[in-house]
């Protein structure tokens, strides 16, 4: 069999093309020429098969490229200790003890406010993504008999994200007005709930200290400050959660203007723990009630790897709790709602 050997190639009355003198490195490799007449093998090989609509080509690095999907834009921030925010709600329908609002039952049993005991920690959860009987389902008004037990009022928070512009997050005396209870002898709480999820991004657990003032209230009332760790069935991502435990850091009965606490909160290692606080409305006259509830000296707390999760922050914010009922809450699944919602680390 004969074969042409040639170095150069040349169309009649063209320009003269040098060739290249080895193979290519990869399949699908292309040709391309320079200004100087010389051919050359292009550093990425090009896939053999076409991309789908939308996707785009990129190189792996070693010669070779693919067909990716364009991701899409993250719907929160970045985590930052630039940013620090909540999730708050609250009831001001002097709910801890008043004949024919919701008393001190709660939304199944006995509620203490200063978070004291399990059952109610669990419904204070509910109670703080908006509604402490979530299993009420049908249609038309088979429900409207069963009160949400939070955000009651156009005066009250239901689930807001709020911000903090430096050093508090929170509001200070913030005033109520209602009717329930007119008298020093009928002041029994409204209440407030507040969550912040915390991220240490680091290598090894710390503890750090959140500093805490809310207004307080003896009996139902009271203040409190719990935490909840998540538990994973393999690693540390959302999506592994399965459950978890609440730490108590701090119960108050006392009735005092101005509850402050420096709380102490251990983060484990690259993981997300969710602080929930609680505050109570204190009686100031006539109709009219303030509450105090603020994170103080932020900057101390947040720092380095330690920063709030802007995550998790959307996902208390917004997600659904496909498993929570009245009598049971299910915090880990805002771990993995956030995996699907926001995506996984």
């Amino acid at each position: 069999m004969s074969k042409l050997i040639v170095d150069e190639i040349q169309k009649n009355g063209g320009d003269a093309l040098t060739l290249p003198t080895t193979d290519a490195t990869v399949n699908n490799q292309p040709m391309v020429g320079s200004t100087s007449g010389v051919l050359s093998f292009g550093p990425t090989g090009l896939p053999a098969a076409d991309g789908t609509s939308g996707q785009y080509l990129t190189a792996n690095g070693s010669g070779g490229s693919s067909w990716v999907t364009v991701p899409s834009a993250s719907p929160v921030a970045n985590d930052s200790v630039l940013s620090v925010g909540m999730v708050i709600s609250s009831s001001q329908r002097q709910n801890l003890y008043s004949t024919g609002e919701w008393d001190s039952t709660g939304p199944n049993s006995s509620y203490f406010n200063r978070l004291s005991d399990a059952n109610s920690i669990q419904q204070a959860w509910n109670m703080l993504l908006g509604d402490g009987r979530p299993n009420e389902s049908g249609s038309g008004n088979n429900n409207m008999s069963t009160m949400f037990y939070s955000g009651d009022s156009g005066q009250q928070y239901s689930r807001q994200t709020i911000f903090a512009n430096n050093e508090r997050l929170g509001h200070n005396f913030k005033n109520f007005y209602y009717h329930d209870n007119s008298g020093t002898g009928q002041n029994y709480a409204g209440v407030t709930w507040s969550a912040i999820p915390i991220r240490n991004s680091g290598s090894s657990a710390a503890t750090i200290t959140l500093k805490t003032t809310r207004s307080g209230g003896s009996t139902y009332g009271g203040t409190g400050i719990v935490y909840y760790t998540p538990t994973t069935s393999s690693g540390t991502n959302y999506a592994n959660v399965t459950g978890g435990a609440w730490t108590t850091v701090q119960a108050s009965t006392s009735n005092q203007e101005y509850v402050n606490h420096d709380a102490s909160i251990t983060v484990p290692a690259n993981t997300t723990v969710i602080v929930m606080m609680t505050s109570n409305h204190r009686y100031y006259t006539t109709y009219r009630f303030k509450d105090t509830h603020m994170y103080l000296n932020l900057s101390a707390a947040f720092t380095g790897d330690i920063k709030c999760d802007q995550r998790m922050l959307a996902a208390i914010g917004s997600a659904r709790s496909p498993s929570a009922t009245s009598t049971s809450a299910t915090p880990h699944e805002m771990y993995t709602s956030c995996a699907a919602l926001y995506g996984d680390r």
